[in-house]
C-alpha cells in the first residue's frame, strides 16, 4: 500500500504544484495585461509626447539618405560658410564615421584648414556653430603668420576638427524601386 501511495499519491501532489505555479504565473501575467489595459490612456499620451520631442529633437540634426550624401552637403555648407566670409579652405578631410546608437545618430568627423585674417578665422568658428546646428567643434588650432617686422592680423589660419550629427532617414519600403 506504501509502494502504491509512493508511485500515484507523489507524482499527483508533484503535477498540482507544478499546475498551480503556472496559475500564479498567468495570474501575475493578467494583473500586469490588466494594468496596461486600465493605463493605456496614459500610456498613449506618454508615447504621443515622445514622439513629438523626438520629431522636435531630430528637427536640429540633418536628415540624409546615406553617409556619402550627408558628407558631401556637409562639405558643401563648410566651404559655403567659409567662402561668405571670405576664408579659404585649403585642406578638407574626413577622418572617421560613427554612430550614437542610444540617439539613433550618425556622425562624421572632419578635419579642415582655413585661412584668411584672424578676425574672420575666428568668426568662422562661430559661424559654423550656428549655422550648423548638428555641429560639435571638437579642436580649434589657430596659428598666426607673423612678418618679420612684427604680428599682423591679416595672416592667420586655423585647423578644426568638427563632429556633423545627423540621422539616417529610414528606407521607403522594401520592395520599392526607384523613382527615379
Amino acid at each position: 500500500m506504501l509502494a502504491g501511495l509512493r508511485f500515484l499519491l507523489v507524482p499527483w501532489i508533484q503535477s498540482q504544484s507544478v499546475q498551480s505555479e503556472r496559475l500564479q504565473t498567468l495570474t501575475a501575467k493578467l494583473d500586469r495585461s490588466q494594468s496596461l489595459t486600465g493605463n493605456s490612456e496614459a500610456i498613449n499620451r506618454t508615447h504621443d509626447r515622445l514622439v513629438k520631442d523626438l520629431e522636435s529633437i531630430r528637427g536640429r540634426f540633418l536628415e540624409a539618405p546615406d553617409a556619402q550624401g550627408f558628407k558631401l552637403d556637409a562639405q558643401r555648407q563648410i566651404n559655403q560658410i567659409a567662402s561668405s566670409i571670405g576664408l579659404k579652405v585649403a585642406l578638407f578631410d574626413w577622418l572617421l564615421d560613427g554612430t550614437e546608437d542610444d540617439a539613433g545618430l550618425a556622425y562624421g568627423r572632419a578635419k579642415f584648414r582655413i585661412e584668411g585674417s584672424l578676425r574672420d578665422v575666428i568668426r568662422l568658428h562661430g559661424e559654423i556653430e550656428g549655422q550648423l546646428r548638428s555641429a560639435a567643434v571638437r579642436e580649434f588650432d589657430l596659428e598666426l603668420q607673423s612678418p618679420v617686422s612684427g604680428p599682423s592680423l591679416d595672416g592667420a589660419a586655423a585647423t578644426l576638427v568638427v563632429d556633423l550629427y545627423y540621422w539616417v532617414a529610414p528606407a521607403v519600403a522594401a520592395g520599392g524601386g526607384s523613382t527615379s
